[in-house]
């Protein structure tokens, strides 16, 4: 069994002063795995406040971070590496990013719906490779995420079960593109929604999440101090290479 705590940045609207991108991360862990994963992640807690000064009281936050964490911004930005250098460093933690692109969505597309199912599709497909190469193995999963538009996602969630329409390139003279069904078959039960303040892991995926939308789109501090560099960097090592992910490791979604 795995679960995965799922955090968002950046917002799903498509007005003027929307987000230009929607970005989702999970951070995986083993729930044979969870008790000593916590346990690291308090470690590398109390690391980050003896190192840099982060209180105890702090929620491990990166916009929080960014707009009142200790010291200067170039500091911050040093935390947040930091950060996401410990989160790599655990063994048994692997990562899966998404990233939806606004700008060349067709109007009617679901920017919620789009990167959801394309998260849950990845995680879905991390399991059924991790039970290995027995026939019709693979492992289950269990969805935690932040406590936001929970009734939205649990809907989503039985739609996937039944259709998740999925693109697919296939030939190897000339290529062509046909829709396949692939319905989710190893993330059980709806997911579990958890406050950000109680849970370190969802703390965790929220500084993944952050590093990808400073890729996206970097605030001017960040950019300043080439964090929209240097904090996918620091990931790399737990980052899920899956099918269809960009150099980053990061899955775009900007066509559908």
């Amino acid at each position: 069994m795995y679960l995965m705590y799922v955090d968002e940045s950046g917002d799903t609207g498509r007005e003027p002063g929307s987000s230009p991108a929607f970005v989702l991360a999970g951070l995986i862990a083993p729930s044979g795995k969870w008790t000593e994963i916590e346990q690291a992640l308090i470690e590398l807690r109390q690391s980050l406040g003896a190192q840099y000064g982060l209180k105890a009281s702090d929620e491990l936050r990166a916009s929080t971070i960014m707009r009142k964490g200790p010291g200067d911004s170039a500091r911050r930005v040093a935390l947040i590496e930091s950060a996401l250098k410990g989160i790599a460093d655990i063994k048994s933690v692997r990562v899966i990013l998404c990233a939806v692109r606004k700008k060349n969505l067709p109007p009617e597309t679901d920017v919620f719906r789009a990167g959801w199912s394309a998260q849950l599709g990845q995680f879905d497909g991390f399991l059924a490779s991790a039970g290995g190469r027995r026939r019709n193995a693979g492992a289950q999963g269990f969805v935690v995420a932040d406590r936001t538009q929970s009734a939205q996602l649990d809907k989503l969630v039985r739609a996937l079960r039944r259709e998740r329409p999925v693109t697919e390139t296939y030939g190897w003279w000339r290529k062509k593109t046909r829709i396949h069904n692939k319905p989710l078959k190893h993330v059980i039960e709806l997911p579990q929604h958890q406050d950000s303040k109680r849970s370190l892991l969802i703390q965790a995926a929220d500084l993944c999440a952050y590093a990808v939308f400073q890729k996206e789109k970097p605030s001017m501090a960040v950019k300043a101090n080439k964090g929209n560099e240097r904090f996918l960097k620091a990931l790399q090592p737990a980052i899920v290479k899956t099918p269809g992910v960009n150099a980053d490791g990061v899955f775009i979604v900007e066509n559908v």
